[in-house]
């Protein structure tokens, strides 16, 4: 079984911002993205979506790089709803290559929508659990 159908990522490009920034803020994250701009007052809604299997491989290669395991972990089950997993994360420090789940920004965070069937098993591949840094699942 897959450990996920789809991956969406959203993010508001607001008038000060270059919606190229933002679109590799949102692919330094997850690769293989397909956009979508939808227009929403003085803001535009950018949108990517993707299948790819290798979708999450920089998520997986960026927590334990930062060293953000735990945190991650904490952050993955907080956004678990049922068949998806919400995380926010900040443009800023996404655009930098780095994963930081402050998204207290004047410019809004990166929202990343994770569709799975097997949560708990994404999760534990994702972002297990660890004991003095070390995973343990």
């Amino acid at each position: 079984m897959e450990l996920f159908e789809e991956v969406e990522v959203e993010a508001y490009v607001y008038p000060t911002e270059e919606v190229e920034k933002v679109k590799k803020a949102m692919l330094n994250l997850i690769p293989e993205l397909e956009f979508e701009a939808f227009e929403k007052g003085d803001r535009l809604l950018l949108t990517g979506k993707t299948r790819s299997r290798k979708a999450l491989q920089r998520l997986y290669e960026l927590f334990r790089g930062q060293a953000i395991l735990d945190t991650a972990r904490d952050f993955l089950e907080e956004g678990y709803f049922g068949e998806e997993i919400i995380i926010r994360v900040n443009k800023q420090a996404a655009y930098a290559g780095v994963v930081n789940f402050n998204e207290e920004s004047p410019l809004g965070p990166i929202t990343i929508v994770i569709k799975t069937k097997d949560p708990h098993r994404l999760m534990r591949w994702l972002a297990p659990r660890t004991k003095d840094g070390v995973p343990i699942e």
